[in-house]
């Protein structure tokens, strides 16, 4: 699955397009890291690949799922000052990041009090910009403030992005109405877990 902007590309339901995908989600170190800060029953909440083409205009500065205004109470807009960590983005480089292919602008910081950065230059005025090497991986808060910027470069810059939050929130995509029943089938219990494939909830199910 495939979907094209003005700003940037996207490919999903990685799962079914090679088992090199399910080694990479159920990577130890991304699990753990998902374990400290989201619980040991974290699960996957989404998985894509995101790419910038040269000429390319990246994105708005935003946050990630489940930070999105429309869901916060009207009376408390803060709510999400005192809560747990509700997502973590890992990031897997497929191309060097750098400064002119849109590497991704981050925000330091911004994630302890989550706001959406509705002040574009005062998000750029503020932001770092990710360089690293393709293999290369990493790990922010989905409450930060970030965007990819503009390609400005004569090539294309690609990642993985792997989304993950606690078993208790709902995720972002519907991952198990589209994952091959082939890929549950063999699921290690590592990938049963990060699937969700045996949460007991909801309980009334047709």
């Amino acid at each position: 699955m495939k979907l094209t902007t003005n700003s940037v590309e996207w490919f999903w339901a990685l799962f079914n397009k090679g088992r090199i995908f399910e080694k990479m989600a159920q990577h130890p170190a991304i699990l753990n890291v998902s374990d400290i800060v989201l619980g040991e029953r974290s699960q996957m909440s989404s998985f894509a690949a995101n790419t910038v083409l040269p000429g390319q205009g990246g994105q708005l500065p935003h946050l990630d799922y489940p930070y999105y205004r429309l869901f916060y109470p009207s009376s408390n807009p803060h709510i999400m000052d005192t809560a747990p960590p509700l997502s973590v983005q890992f990031v897997t480089l497929l191309t060097d990041f750098n400064m002119d292919n849109g590497g991704t602008a981050i925000r330091p910081n911004s994630h302890k009090l989550p706001r959406y950065p509705d002040d574009k230059e005062d998000f750029y005025k503020h932001a770092i910009q990710m360089e690293g090497k393709a293999g290369d991986v990493v790990v922010f808060a989905g409450a930060m403030q970030h965007c990819a910027m503009p390609n400005r470069s004569k090539g294309l810059r690609a990642g993985i992005l792997q989304h993950m939050a606690p078993v208790y929130i709902k995720p972002f995509e519907a991952i198990m109405d589209y994952v091959n029943e082939d890929v549950k089938a063999r699921a290690t219990p590592e990938m049963k877990r990060i699937l969700a494939l045996e949460h007991p909830y909801p309980v009334l199910k047709k």
